[in-house]
């Protein structure tokens, strides 16, 4: 599974708005292959982070990264725009704050 760095609750949370997701942009669950929890790190951390996991990831395959710097978002949006990836995100509100996911595809 690729929240197991993550407690139970979290898992739950993360496995449900990020299946939410792919149903809502028609993508197959087997597309995201690698997790990145980049919470409570600061910018430009999460783009630092996303570069080095996605070297990992296969072509036509994609990184779940989560982000609670608001930066982020431009960060990574722009990243994504400048290599030719493609970049999903959204955000959902917690106890904690805002929380930016990231679903970012590797091309073939």
């Amino acid at each position: 599974m690729i929240f197991d760095t993550l407690d139970s609750s979290e898992q739950a949370f993360f496995a449900q708005s990020l299946s939410a997701q792919l149903a809502q942009l028609g993508l197959d669950s087997q597309t995201v292959a690698s997790f990145f929890d980049a919470r409570q790190l600061p910018c430009p951390m999460p783009l630092l982070k996303a570069k080095i996991t996605l070297r990992g990831v296969a072509g036509g395959q994609a990184l779940y990264l989560v982000a609670t710097d608001k930066n982020s978002q431009t960060d990574l949006m722009a990243y994504c725009q400048k290599n030719g990836l493609t970049a999903h995100t959204w955000r959902t509100d917690g106890d904690g704050g805002a929380i930016y996911h990231f679903i970012i595809i590797k091309p073939l």
